[in-house]
């Protein structure tokens, strides 16, 4: 009988050990990144040298767009970004499956609050935090990045930056009080243990992935079609329209393909440039027409002329 108090009592104490174990890593997470973490107000008086802000995905809509968590998100990214703390934006989210495109949602709504896409890249396959942070240094090439999410998530995202050689800080985005914080919170404290763990470990990212270094253009990372048409030769002018719509970008796509080219191009300045998958055509909205690259020349029918113009003017 004593035996077996004394086989249940040491248990018991290994119990209590392990449990007072997993809150030391809980608690050793968050006392390490607390000073690492700013608002964009403090980021401002730094020196502006962040590679890119990496804003981190959670989840979408019903209709595909952000959640509210994910918007509060990329409005912070956003704001960072307008304020010239970074000229680059990451978009890492979860892209595993064609029917949860969390990334895509994430730039589109952030070219529509203004950001020109080609300084947006998108991370496909950032499906955890510490996929997310890896692939911004391995596949991305930053050095010094700004991660943005919720203050409960933070600490998760900094450390793990900071400790793959990632020199990290951090801005929370919360703005609103969510339903199920005891959740997230337990949630959110079984994962700092195990990506403590992931850490030590440094295993690769679950997806590979071609090198994109995050200082060009941030469209090689888009996977769908895309045009962006913009003012030709002004400078004051800086609006971009960005297209994704498969149904306009279809109807683009017709009127150029099916144009009548001529040799004989004409001596006006184009009023846009439009690219369309990287390929340039210019605009002149006097002569309804199209210039391609081979210097060609073709003259829209009304209809054409018509959409077109509706778009600029959108």
């Amino acid at each position: 009988m004593k035996k077996l108090k004394k086989v249940l009592f040491i248990f018991i104490i290994l119990i209590i050990a392990g449990i007072l174990s997993l809150f030391s890593i809980d608690l050793y997470v968050k006392v390490s990144t607390e000073k690492k973490m700013f608002t964009v107000e403090e980021l401002k008086g730094e020196s502006k040298d962040y590679d890119c802000i990496v804003v981190l995905g959670a989840g979408l809509k019903n209709d595909g767009t952000p959640s509210p968590m994910l918007k509060e998100r990329i409005d912070k990214g956003i704001e960072l970004y307008n304020e010239g703390i970074s000229p680059k934006i990451i978009m890492s989210g979860d892209h595993e499956f064609p029917d949860h495109d969390e990334v895509n949602a994430m730039k589109t709504y952030a070219i529509e609050q203004g950001v020109p896409a080609e300084d947006i890249f998108m991370d496909h396959a950032g499906i955890s935090t510490y996929d997310s942070m890896y692939r911004a240094k391995e596949i991305f090439g930053a050095e010094k990045v700004i991660v943005v999410t919720q203050k409960y998530h933070l600490y998760r995202a900094t450390y793990i930056g900071n400790n793959l050689g990632l020199e990290t800080v951090g801005v929370d985005a919360e703005k609103t009080k969510y339903s199920g914080t005891a959740y997230r919170e337990t949630r959110e404290f079984l994962a700092r243990i195990k990506d403590f763990f992931k850490c030590a470990a440094k295993p690769k990212s679950l997806y590979g992935g071609k090198e994109t270094p995050v200082f060009g253009d941030g469209n090689v990372t888009n996977d769908k079609e895309y045009i962006i048409i913009e003012r030709y030769l002004n400078e004051k002018d800086k609006k971009k329209i960005y297209i994704n719509n498969r149904t306009e970008i279809q109807k683009i796509k017709n009127i150029v393909e099916n144009g009548e080219y001529k040799k004989e191009t004409s001596d006006h300045i184009p009023d846009y440039v439009m690219t369309l998958n990287k390929e340039e055509y210019y605009l002149i909205i006097a002569k309804d027409s199209i210039i391609r690259k081979d210097d060609t020349e073709a003259i829209l029918n009304k209809e054409d002329a018509e959409f077109l113009k509706a778009i600029l003017e959108s």
